[in-house]
């Protein structure tokens, strides 16, 4: 049985960001990275304002400083050159980090490997054994499978399902489409998201904020239809990722040295999504912890967003046809650099106030009232992975 410091079960955005730092650092611990699916592969995006200096900055697909949210004939549009938005390929990040780890020989990536079974021994090490009938032991083990969640009101779930795609030129290779609603079946809201990789290429994804996840087959045919009413649907897809993101508050796990690290430890923004830059701010303070203090420590949260975004949900939650309206003012109303801090976790006192007075204040007034008293009465559990 081979002993190791750090035990990562799932080679994803969280270990991968924590692994390039302590490389960097040239970290004297031992790891290994526990990953059930192929390393080369290259099955997401992800995407989010910067500025935010990382390990993998280098491997941004690219930048732009424009982004529009519209609907029908409404659209906004903002230009922010001091907050770019990112996007980086999984792939290029993937194989980053897995030259970091081939650069020592104390370090391991088993891939196609899953966890079977684990127990934690009296000496507080954990005996972890694979699928394979390997065995190996940790003093830590940090996990980042997806959790399995069971979401009740307000909280939502992300629904995308998304093709990128090559063929002749497009048009307008500058502005970012966040969101440009459309109809559906569903009353929750709906909409085309497009990224602009050059002037051949797009990433183009259908999204939905519903209370039970999508199903994959509606979402193909939503995407399809739009594609073909744009009059892009004559092309090439070179790739398709979907999933089912949950929007809300994943609670801290931090026992017996088993930590929950990603989405799973409540990196994800729950009324957006984003989860990279976050995951980069923990990576630095727990790479931090590792080499200082010798233990590594889970993601934070903060009290006063998850508040806000409860708020912000059971709004959606009482009026979801009012959405595509809701978010097309904010994006109107709110100063860009601003905004984009708050959406990504990273706003002043100031942003946050600049926020709320963009929303209208009956309806959020209602929603912040219901929202505090459902948590008071306990009606609002905390989301714990199972």
């Amino acid at each position: 049985m081979k002993p190791y410091d750090l035990a990562f079960i799932g080679f994803g955005a969280a270990a991968m960001s924590l692994i390039a730092r302590l490389a960097q650092a040239n970290w004297p611990g031992s790891l290994v990275v526990i990953e059930p699916d192929a390393i080369e592969r290259n099955d997401r995006t992800w995407c989010g304002w910067g500025p935010n200096q990382h390990p993998f900055s280098d491997q941004l697909t690219q930048t732009w400083s424009r982004w529009a949210v519209s609907q029908a004939q409404q659209s906004v549009i903002r230009d922010a050159p001091e907050t770019p938005y990112e996007m980086l390929h999984a792939g290029g990040v993937r194989e980053r980090a897995r030259t970091m780890m081939q650069a020592r020989s104390d370090w391991a990536c088993l891939a196609d490997r899953a966890l079977a079974h684990s127990h934690q021994s009296a000496n507080g090490v954990w005996q972890l054994r694979l699928n394979t009938d390997e065995d190996l032991s940790a003093r830590w083990v940090l996990d980042a499978r997806p959790p399995a969640l069971s979401l009740t009101r307000p909280w939502l779930w992300q629904s995308f399902l998304g093709v990128e795609i090559q063929g002749p030129a497009f048009e307008d290779n500058d502005t970012v489409r966040l969101m440009d609603f459309v109809d559906a079946e569903t009353p929750w809201p709906t909409f085309f998201y497009e990224l602009p990789i050059s002037a051949s290429r797009r990433l183009i994804e259908i999204t939905q904020f519903v209370p039970e996840p999508s199903d994959m087959k509606a979402l193909e045919s939503t995407l399809h239809t739009e594609l073909n009413r744009r009059g892009i649907d004559h092309t090439a897809i070179i790739r398709q990722e979907l999933g089912h993101l949950p929007m809300a508050p994943i609670a801290s796990y931090n026992q017996n040295h088993w930590l929950r690290i990603g989405a799973a430890g409540g990196s994800m923004r729950p009324a957006t999504g984003y989860a990279f830059h976050a995951i980069q701010r923990w990576a630095d303070a727990c790479a931090h912890s590792l080499i200082t203090q010798q233990q590594p420590i889970a993601p934070k949260r903060s009290r006063l967003l998850d508040w806000l975004d409860g708020v912000f949900l059971e709004s959606l939650w009482r009026r979801p046809e009012q959405a595509s309206q809701r978010f097309i003012t904010l994006f109107e109303q709110t100063p860009p650099a601003a905004l984009t801090r708050f959406l990504m976790g990273r706003a002043s006192r100031v942003d946050i106030a600049r926020v709320l007075l963009a929303l209208p204040k009956g309806p959020m007034i209602r929603a912040a009232i219901a929202h505090t008293l459902r948590r008071a009465s306990g009606a609002i559990q905390p989301n714990t992975p199972r």
